[in-house]
Parts: C-alpha cells; structure tokens; sequence
C-alpha cells in the first residue's frame, strides 16, 4: 500500500504575508490497492492490483483561483447555446482556441456556481426554536410579531450598508476555491453528470481584511508520506490523497518590487487619512456649533441571559441636526456572559449641530434643550428566544471632556404568566416609544406620571464617553492659535517609512549573505 495511516481531516488557518496569488497547491490521488487484489498479485508473481475503469493515479499542482476543466466541462462548455453568463462563454472562448482537455482532478473558482451543500438551497429554513416545538402545544400569540419590533436588524441576514453601520456587524470580504475529483467509471459518458460522481477534496477560503488562508482539510505535511486523506466512491473503491504546500519562494527581485508596492500603497493612505482630517477639522458655519461625542459601550453586567447586546439612541431637542443620521441608532455586537459579564467595546463617534445662539442662552435649568442618551439592553439566545432585559437614560453632559458611567437599568414587570412566558419562549414587555424611558420631548407638564408602571431593576451598562464642543466664539474667545512646530507632516511620517523599508532591505541583504556563508 501507498499509505498506512488516515489523517484526521481538520480545516487550518494560515497567516499570508505575500500576495495570494502566488499560491500554489498540489493534489495527488492514488487507487487504494485492496488487499485481497494484492495477495493473488503475489501469489501470480505479478500483475496489476487496481481496478482499470476507475482513477488511477493523477497528480496536479492548482495555482489560486486557477480554473481547471473536468470533463463534464470541456464537453458542456463546447456548445455555445450552454453559455448564458459572460463568465461561460469566456470558458467557451478558452477550451476553443487552446484545445483544452477535460482532467480528473479539477477545480471550482469563485466564478462557478458550486454549492458544497445542497440542503442550503433545496431546504426551507427553519429556526432551531420552531424544529424543537415541533409537537409542543400552539405558540402564544405575541403582543408585537418579532418583525414589527425597532431591534429587528438583529437577525436581519441583509448586508446592505445601513444595516453594518447600525448593527456593527463585520462582514468579511472572502473568495473560495474548490478542489474536486471525478471518481466515476471510465465508461461511462461525461454528459451524464452525477452528482456522486465528483468528490470534494480540499477547499481554500482566503480572508482578504485579515490575510487568512483557510485549508480544509489540513495540508498532508510528512516525509515519508505515510499521512493521507481517504475518499470512497458509490462502487466502493477506496482512494488515498494528499494535499501539498508547493508555492514557490521570492527572488530578491520580488521582494524588492513588493516593498515598492507596500510603500506606495502607505502613501496613499497617509494621503488619504491627511485629506479626511482635514475635512474633520474644519470648522462649523459661523451660526452653527458643534457637539461631537465619542462613545465606547464597554460593557454590560449582572443581566440574567446569554446572547446580550445593546441598543443606543440620540434624543436630538428642537434645533438640533445632524448630518449622519444613521449614527442617531446604533447597536453593538451580540456577546456571551461571562461571570455575568458581556463584553462589547463598541465605539462610534457622533457629530451633532444646534445654532450657536442656543448655546450662549443655555443656563443651568436648560438641561431639557440637551440631547440625551437611551439604552435598550435585549438578548437572543441560541433558541431565539428574544427578552427585553432593560432600559435607561442618560443626559450627556454639557461641560467638554472624558466620562465615566455605570448606567443602571430597569424593565417592566408583568404577571405570573409574563414571567413563565419569558423564560419558555422569550416574550417580555417593551416600550412602545423608547423615549419613554426618560421624558419625551413632546411631554408638556411639570410631571410624567409613570405610577401605572410596574418595574423592577436589571443589570448595569459601563460606557465611556468623550464630548468636544467646537465653535467658532470658544476660538476667538480663547485665542486658539495654530501651532505649525508640532505639526506632523505627511513627509516626515513618509521619510520614517521609507527608514523603516531601507532597514529591512539591509537586514533581508544580510540574512541572504549569512545563508550563503553557511551553505
């Protein structure tokens, strides 16, 4: 036998430091020669012990994203009337004018609609609550249905821009590649396409923001080979294969011209980041201030279930804009407790703009013509189970500098039947108007009577919070002159890069020497 041992097949990341495109890997898959086929090999001194009709041996080497044709393909593609999409008929284009031949070892790029799992396209979804419910009694009606409710974008699966910047969901930028073999019979047609007859082999995602490379499974890494995979087709032939790394090192050359991209691309963003503070840092029109809050939503603690996040939102006065709407809602990740803790860490920065007029009039007894801060802390559990954990108020402070608080909150309080409602499927009372948990803007009176009200207390929210005032009066009046010595120069952090280049460049000539030396 070729091999003697099974790998584990577990997926790994790797951290790539180069371009992806200079990737390379190596798939080799051999026939498993059964042992009753050996033994009567032996004792006929000789002979051959693999099935003929099926796959041999193949060995190929896959650059990233390179697309190679199966035979299914090469025949498909052939005929233009097949060709719908623009991608298809470059295929068409290609296996026309280079004569290419179908392979048993080929691949899927991210141009090719291959689906690994084909319960995500011919399965209804189904929520992990409604499938374990399945024979409980009937639901209980909600008072709200859960799409009519303000934090519905927390299972919204739309990733359109609005929903990233409100949610602070990060949706990653990743291409996948899939590597496959045909396990079929040799006489059989290639225009009969069986689903079983191709085998997944390997399948490489590359994370573009974090420069991760996912292998699943895992390279084959041993000297003698003795480690491999095993895949069995429908007629029950066993295959043995192995996954290599064989990517090429760079020459001096490539690197050098690699570091030469890595330099301008640095410029270019410090040339970006200069024109974006510049655009920041100008001032206001003459009869508009400007109040900019730095918000960081710590933390949350001692609330009673998992799958916390939390909701904030500006309760902008009269007179009062903006110009960044979206940022007026936010809401954070959703965290698992830990020792009653949930962890976000979610920052955003809020501009806000009201005449400068209203702020010279503003006096101690003004604080109801200031914008505050509510806070709707909810969790969702891995049932879906949805519970409204607390509410809270915060007026954002009116003298300019950095914040602590530890915000205390509280929820409503219901019967003995809200109670076991809650904790079995998830409902909770909310707040119609969020506003409603401080004073609304449109109340008139000297007094909100909350007395009907039942409430009891919930958890804490720690943020932290930075408030700049910026307008034009507070320069003149405080003289603010622009010191041009403390300046930083986009040259001067370009001349430190470019030290920092030339350093390495003398460092990686040496290590070369030193490694020729030691040869």
């Amino acid at each position: 036998m070729v091999g003697k041992k099974e790998r584990m097949r577990i997926a790994a990341s790797y951290k790539v430091n180069e371009p992806i495109h200079n990737l390379k890997i190596r798939v080799r898959i051999v026939q498993e020669r059964s042992p009753l086929a050996e033994l009567l090999a032996e004792e006929s001194e000789g002979g051959e012990t693999r099935d003929s009709n099926f796959l041999e041996e193949e060995d190929c080497i896959f650059s990233w994203q390179e697309k190679v044709f199966s035979l299914f393909e090469i025949d498909f593609y052939a005929d233009e009337k097949n060709c719908l999409t623009e991608c298809q008929r470059e295929y068409h284009q290609r296996i026309r004018d280079e004569q290419l031949q179908g392979a048993c070892l080929y691949s899927y790029t991210e141009n090719d609609s291959y689906y690994p799992d084909d319960d995500l396209l011919t399965m209804p979804y189904r929520s992990y609550l409604s499938v374990k419910n399945q024979t409980a009694l009937p639901a209980l009606r909600n008072r709200k249905s859960f799409q009519e409710r303000y934090n519905k974008n927390v299972i919204d699966d739309k990733t359109t821009d609005t929903t990233i910047q409100s949610n602070h969901y990060l949706y990653t930028e990743r291409t996948t590649m899939y590597i496959m073999a045909n396990l079929s019979r040799r006489d059989e047609p290639a225009t009969i396409r069986s689903t079983d007859s191709e085998m997944l082999l390997c399948t490489l995602t590359y994370d573009k923001t974090r420069k991760l490379l996912t292998i699943n499974p895992d390279l084959t890494i041993d000297d003698e080979h003795k480690q491999h995979y095993n895949v069995t087709n429908d007629y029950g032939v066993r295959f043995n294969y192995w996954i290599e790394h064989v990517s090429e090192e760079r020459t001096p050359l490539e690197l050098q011209e690699h570091l030469e991209d890595v330099r301008r691309e640095v410029q270019q963003q410090f040339a970006y980041k200069e024109t974006e503070l510049y655009k920041e840092l100008l001032l206001p029109p003459a009869n508009l201030s400007t109040l900019i809050i730095n918000l960081d939503i710590v933390s949350a603690h001692d609330f009673s279930y998992d799958g916390l996040f939390v909701t904030y939102f500006i309760d902008l006065p009269q007179h009062w804009s903006t110009n960044q709407k979206e940022r007026l809602v936010g809401r954070t990740q959703k965290s698992r407790l830990e020792n009653k803790t949930a962890h976000f860490s979610y920052c955003t920065d809020i501009p806000l703009y009201y005449p400068s007029n209203e702020f010279q009039s503003l006096n101690n007894n003004a604080s109801s013509r200031w914008p505050r801060l509510l806070f709707s802390a909810a969790s969702l559990d891995s049932w879906t189970r949805y519970r409204i954990e607390g509410y809270a108020a915060l007026p954002i402070p009116m003298i300019p500098g950095r914040y602590k608080f530890t915000i205390p909150t509280w929820r409503a309080k219901g019967s003995i039947i809200d109670t076991l409602r809650r904790f079995f499927v998830g409902d909770s009372y909310e707040l119609e108007d969020v506003t409603y948990c401080s004073i609304p803007i449109n109340h008139e009176g000297k007094v909100l009577d909350k007395s009907n009200l039942k409430i009891v207390p919930s958890g804490d929210i720690k943020i932290y919070m930075n408030i700049i005032h910026q307008n034009g009066t507070h320069m003149k009046h405080f003289n603010y002159q622009r010191d041009d010595s403390d300046k930083v120069s986009t040259d001067t952090l370009m001349n430190n890069v470019e030290n920092v280049l030339e350093q390495f460049k003398v460092a990686k000539e040496r290590m070369i020497q030193i490694r020729t030396i030691n040869s």
